[in-house]
């Protein structure tokens, strides 16, 4: 296999994981560079890359001002050198050949990307996450998000491998602050001539068990519900621009899975951040045409019908239960 693609790792505050994560990629026949954007973090995080790159040379580290994710990502894809194009989180790994099955389908199909399967884990298992179950069940080459509607799913950029010259081409580029895959994600799908899915495992998606940014800490503080409510807007924008008669499918899976997030952080919240967030959803409801929500749930409808009246109260009298991380499926 060509060593000719490029992983971008953005890193901030990653010291206690990110060994794990370049090991991954190190020392494989399928990766050309490995290109870590420090952050700015304020722990060990920089100097751990600068040490692991020392000794391999195929990793390049560089370091900025803490400006966050979408403009670390951005630096790090403006310096990759490769003809093919990929994402690592900098506490998540990458399963062996997991590029080696992308760059297989590419070859063969002459798609602009190739996207996988994914799992979770944390310190003790890993397990296959329920949302990706129907996506990746079977590998098909040359298919297009206008004629497979589930990839309306495969909304993050980790599992996925790109030409260059596509996402080039294409103009792409990392906008949000926090949960900016979607709309990047589905505008590539809608853009691209054709897709390639491999049913093979591509990534391991770490759940953090402990610390500040575990996901017990922050799933349910209202900056995140807001900050999961806008990317889902903007999700919605990209699809009414370029493809509305997808906005059905969206809409059913923000309602079943961030809007109740959302529900349940009006629930433990209190502040202007609730406020900022039930407003967004009100948003996301309001781009969506009349009738496209006849096909939820009695539970979904009501918890709906409560967020365009913004009644704070109601929701938070019996927000719907929902597990981001797959443990447990969404009642």
């Amino acid at each position: 296999m060509p060593q000719n693609l490029s992983i971008v790792v953005p890193a901030y505050n990653v010291e206690a994981y990110l060994l794990e994560c370049l090991t991954s990629l190190a020392d494989r026949d399928d990766v050309g560079e490995v290109v870590v954007v420090d952050d700015g973090s304020t722990d060990g995080t920089l100097a751990l890359a600068r040490a692991f790159a020392a000794s391999q040379p195929r990793v390049t580290v560089l370091s900025e001002e803490h400006r966050g994710l979408s403009a670390t990502r951005n630096t790090g894809v403006a310096a990759a050198q490769g003809e093919f194009l990929a994402f690592c989180d900098a506490d998540d790994r990458v399963p062996p050949g997991a590029y080696d099955h992308l760059l297989r389908a590419l070859g063969a199909s002459g798609s602009d990307f190739a996207s996988g399967d994914v799992r979770r884990f944390d310190s003790a298992r890993v397990w296959a996450h329920p949302r990706y179950r129907d996506v990746f069940a079977a590998t098909r080459l040359g298919t297009h998000l206008t004629r497979d509607p589930a990839l309306i799913l495969d909304r993050m950029s980790w599992n996925k491998v790109f030409r260059r010259s596509f996402w080039d081409r294409s103009g792409l580029a990392f906008q949000l602050a926090e949960y900016e895959d979607g709309p990047v994600m589905i505008e590539a799908h809608l853009r691209a001539a054709s897709v390639d899915v491999v049913s093979e495992v591509v990534y391991h998606w770490r759940v953090r068990e402990s610390g500040p940014h575990s996901i017990t800490q922050r799933l349910h503080e209202p900056a995140n519900a807001a900050a999961r409510m806008t990317m889902a807007v903007e999700t919605a924008l990209v699809l009414q621009r370029l493809a509305p008669e997808l906005l059905p499918e969206l809409a059913l899976d923000i309602v079943h899975g961030d809007m109740r997030v959302v529900a349940n952080a009006v629930q433990r919240g209190t502040g202007d951040a609730i406020g900022v967030a039930v407003a967004r959803a009100c948003d996301f409801l309001d781009l969506l045409p009349p009738g496209l929500l006849d096909e939820l749930s009695e539970e979904d409808a009501l918890m709906v019908a409560r967020f365009r009246r913004s009644d704070l109260a109601a929701i938070r009298s019996d927000a719907p239960g929902h597990d981001p991380t797959g443990r447990t499926p969404p009642r």
